[in-house]
């Protein structure tokens, strides 16, 4: 990823889409929403109780706030005085009158009656069901949390995350089917998933108790006694209930349903959590099930042809599941099985369901049961074996690594870091120490992990295990080529040394067993297989010299193992040297040509079938075909990228990544508004993904709060960019290049926000750290103190900001020639501070010089010929002072800064009448670039 660091330095699972069926009567799902939920199918709604006058009480309960409301009730988050609690208080949505009022009144009683027949720690607990003043209630836990579309839509989700969450909603689905109920309404809305992960399948506003009489046989609503047994039927004939993305072919048809229907509705919601698409168009099953409606029976004395052909079976509307799904085939099998138009040949109840879909927890059940029951048998010998070998087989992972990072390592970098002299030797030493001790931990579990799914579990396949050995012996190969890079670091690599362990491919990685199935198979041939496995070591190296900022050692060694890598045919390790010589020969100034080779990288990973590399290659392409001003291109890319994510399941580094670029390529059409937009999004991704203080997360904040600022929300940006400094200095403590960066953007959004004093402390504060970083004769040094002296300039503390001034021009004229536009600032600071002093006649020379820098901003040459004018009028030289107060007005209205050009020409028509007193230096406020 490039960061604009000065600058800077330079898919979800599917949503569940609206449906409609023109047979269903229910309202068509509205879009997620978070927090605390009881009720399915929220929309926001209004603030008041329906139909009430008076709605500071409903029975004992008081409500708070509505949390949403759907076709049958309203909800609201409610008080309990009694017991002292929050609970989520549904109230019917009460719509018509007489027999239709009575009839909406006994379905949600039938509601809470359901579910309070149900004690299971997956279905939400109803704490009471009561009629208030006309009006029913129900009385529920309050989940503080969200529905589990809500938890699949927040971020990408892997097959085994989906798979357990559905297994606990299926649960409560079995408990459901004890209690003699059929849901009739499953599917993601109606169940939630609080912060803590609990499930709880709710909503039984549908159900009806097993055997219930067909629609035909409806009972009229009594006109008293709401409470009425559950038995009894309240769907009227004709019309279908449920949700036509879930419903079973027999309720399509209406028929009487059973735990089967519920069965074929959660796989229907487990298929589209899995594939991320719907496993049938509810029109096309409508027709389909209509189709397999049995024939009435043929009326009695009516002769009946024997000849009579049966009915051609209707085409199945259910899809098969994407090729390249990334979810295991047994897992498949149930849900298709599940999904089975003829109930019959579905599962004959819900647990064989649930216990197909549970075959690797149950096979690593049955091993342990296994050792416990040769225990019990009391074969001591046996178990002591075995026990032992359990212990011991995949023991000892962090011994693999003890050549390449331990202590003796950690020390020869350490002293590495501090002969560099760099003042910042010590803390990043530590720093870095740290983080590769932590990577070393992670690939240690990763690898126990992945011997003891094959040698203990015995979930994973001895291939399975190779292909997982194989990805982090590559992962050590990385580590080992930086620590060697890290033992021969140079004063500037000290600086990038964090970044770049913090650039290390991540061990969780190499868990991505589906990943790792899909990639092209390494050779067999053992000659060819060491060949590959000793290039692999040398693309490490120039990973580890382009991280390192060593840019032209990388690229020459990036040269020359090209051909060599090419020759071995494999093409993920193509792609990955492609991706390296392509970036570093744009960062070098070769842009065409390392965009040329960074396209080749993209499509070796898609053949290769390296999914992370290719949108890695991806990102960095985007962002070079943008600075070659090639914008078309470059979006096309970016949303292969997204596309590419989208597939193989989502990842929230790499599209944070993707979408910090797309900032840059909208900064770079100065589409700043556009910037904002993509910058929100990746900070979201990454706060989610990596830890505070993650230097990456820190860069993030910073580049949104420039571009706030760019925008001119100063006042938006002061937060964002406090929040940037402080995961910086969390991240590389309080004495680096980065934390100075901070400081330097904090001081302008203060100057912005006319927070002088603030704005001074920060700029103090950034001198400091130069000074430690680079000592006083540096050029940052001579521009931090512009700065400073830009806030003294404005608190009128003229003498200070004197001589910040003086030492600042006396820097920069010892390292730049005369005619440098960079020495305008503090020539501008210089006669400045002398105006304000009074020094009028001193201020002239240095002011003059000021305005002498043709190639200088607009505006800073306005302020400055302004400035000269006022000192040249109080020094009598009235036409020459003219003169630069109308060359000033241009350079204001040329820099798009209206309001000073409008100050300077009501000064030029003031001149005859009366002296203009000169402005203060506050009053002429500078801006600089970045």
């Amino acid at each position: 990823m490039q960061d604009r660091d000065d600058w800077g330095s330079a898919p979800d699972l599917a949503p569940e889409h609206t449906e409609t069926h023109s047979e269903a009567a229910v309202a068509a799902p509205p879009p997620p929403r978070t927090g605390p939920r009881t009720a399915p199918t929220p929309t926001p709604g209004g603030s008041s109780l329906p139909h009430r006058r008076n709605a500071e009480r409903v029975g004992r309960f008081i409500p708070l706030k509505v949390l949403g409301q759907g076709g049958m009730g309203v909800v609201y988050a409610a008080y309990d005085p009694d017991l002292d609690r929050k609970v989520a208080l549904k109230l019917l949505r009460v719509a018509g009158e007489g027999a239709d009022l009575e009839a909406g009144r006994a379905r949600l009683l039938r509601e809470a009656q359901a579910m309070a027949r149900i004690s299971h720690p997956n279905v939400i607990p109803v704490f009471e069901a009561a009629v208030w003043d006309g009006q029913v209630y129900v009385a529920m836990e309050l989940v503080d949390g969200g529905t589990l579309r809500d938890w699949q839509q927040a971020q990408p989700r892997s097959w085994r995350e989906v798979l357990d969450k559905y297994l606990a909603a299926g649960r409560g689905l079995v408990a459901a089917h004890a209690a003699g109920l059929v849901h009739r309404d499953f599917k993601p809305a109606n169940v939630l998933v609080g912060k803590d992960g609990r499930v709880f399948v709710t909503d039984f506003g549908l159900a009806r108790a097993v055997g219930d009489v067909s629609p035909e046989d409806v009972v009229p609503v009594a006109e008293t006694g709401l409470a009425r047994p559950m038995s009894d039927p309240l769907t009227m004939s004709g019309v279908v209930m449920g949700t036509p993305a879930f419903m079973s072919p027999e309720q399509f048809r209406g028929d009487v349903v059973d735990a089967r229907s519920d069965q074929f509705s959660f796989c229907a919601a487990l298929y589209r959590a899995l594939y991320g698409q719907r496993p049938f168009d509810p029109d096309q099953l409508s027709r389909a099930a209509e189709a397999l409606k049995p024939k009435a029976p043929e009326e009695p004395g009516r002769t009946v042809s024997l000849q009579r052909p049966e009915p051609a079976k209707p085409a199945s509307p259910i899809q098969e599941p994407p090729r390249d799904a990334k979810v295991p085939a047994w897992v498949r099998r149930a849900v298709m099985r599940g999904l089975s138009l003829s109930a019959e040949e579905r599962f004959a109840s819900i647990d064989g369901l649930l216990e197909a879909l549970s075959q690797e927890q149950l096979l690593a059940r049955r091993r342990r049961r296994l050792g416990l029951g040769v225990a019990m048998a009391g074969v001591v010998g046996v178990v002591g074996a075995g026990t032992w070998w359990s212990s011991r087989v995949c023991a000892g992972a962090e011994g693999l690594l003890a050549d390449t990072w331990g202590p003796a390592a950690r020390q020869r970098v350490s002293a590495a870091f501090s002969a560099t002299g760099s003042p910042v030797a010590g803390e990043l030493a530590r720093r870095v120490g740290d983080a590769l001790d932590a990577y070393a931990g992670a690939w240690a579990r990763q690898h126990t992990q992945a011997c003891e799914d094959t040698r203990v579990r015995q979930v994973q396949t001895e291939a399975l295990l190779s292909q997982r050995v194989v990805c982090l012996e590559r992962r050590h190969k990385d580590l080992r080529a930086l620590v060697d890079a890290l033992s021969g670091v140079d004063r500037a690599g000290v600086e990038k040394s964090l970044d770049a362990v913090y650039a290390l491919p991540s061990p969780a990685d190499c868990a991505d067993v589906e990943a790792l199935s899909g990639q092209q198979p390494r050779p067999a041939d053992p000659e060819r297989r060491a060949e590959l496995e000793r290039l692999e070591g040398q693309v490490s190296e120039v990973k580890a010299l382009l991280d390192m900022s060593r840019y032209a050692p990388a690229r020459e060694q990036a040269r020359a193992l090209e051909p060599k890598v090419l020759a071995t045919g494999y093409l993920p390790l193509v792609a990955e040297v492609r991706f390296h010589l392509g970036w570093l020969q744009a960062v070098l100034g070769e842009k065409e040509q390392g965009a040329g080779l960074l396209e080749r990288a993209v499509f070796d990973a898609e053949a290769g079938r390296a999914d992370r590399l290719k949108v890695s290659a991806l990102n960095k392409l985007l962002y070079v075909e943008g600075e070659r001003k090639r914008f078309e291109n470059a979006s096309r890319w970016a949303q292969l990228g997204e596309a590419t994510l989208q597939r193989v399941g989502g990842d929230a580094v790499l599209e944070g990544d993707l979408l910090v670029n797309e900032a840059n390529l909208a900064l770079m059409r100065e589409q700043p508004e556009q910037a904002r937009a993509f910058l929100e999004k990746a900070s979201e991704r990454l706060s989610k993904a990596l830890p505070p203080g993650h230097p990456k997360r820190a860069r993030v904040a910073f580049t949104l709060g420039r571009t706030l600022l760019e925008l001119g929300a100063a006042a938006e940006a002061k937060p964002v960019l406090e929040e940037a400094l402080r995961q910086t200095e969390a991240a590389v403590g309080p004495l680096h290049a980065d934390v100075a960066r901070r400081h330097l953007a904090l001081s302008m959004v203060l100057r912005e926000l006319k927070d002088f004093p603030a704005a001074l402390e920060h700029a103090r504060t950034l001198v400091d750290i130069q000074r430690k970083l680079l000592g006083n004769e540096h050029l940052a040094v001579a521009e931090a103190l512009d700065e400073k002296g830009m806030s003294l300039l404005a608190l009128k503390r003229y003498e200070e900001a004197l001589k910040v001034y003086e030492e600042a021009l006396a820097v920069k004229r010892r390292h730049l020639e005369e005619g440098d536009d960079d020495l305008q600032y503090s020539y501008d600071g210089v006669g400045q501070a002398l105006l304000g002093l009074g020094r009028t006649r001193e201020a002239l020379e240095p002011l003059r010089r000021a305005v002498s820098f043709a190639g200088a901003q607009e505006d800073s040459l306005g302020e400055s010929g302004f400035a000269l004018a006022h000192a040249l009028w109080t020094e009598g030289q009235a036409e020459e002072a003219r003169a630069e107060a109308a060359r000033a007005q241009a350079h204001f209205t040329a820099s798009g800064r209206a309001a000073q050009a409008e100050e300077v020409r009501a000064w030029l028509d003031s001149l005859p009448k009366e002296e203009v007193t000169p402005p203060s230096p506050a009053q002429t406020k500078k801006t600089r670039r970045w």
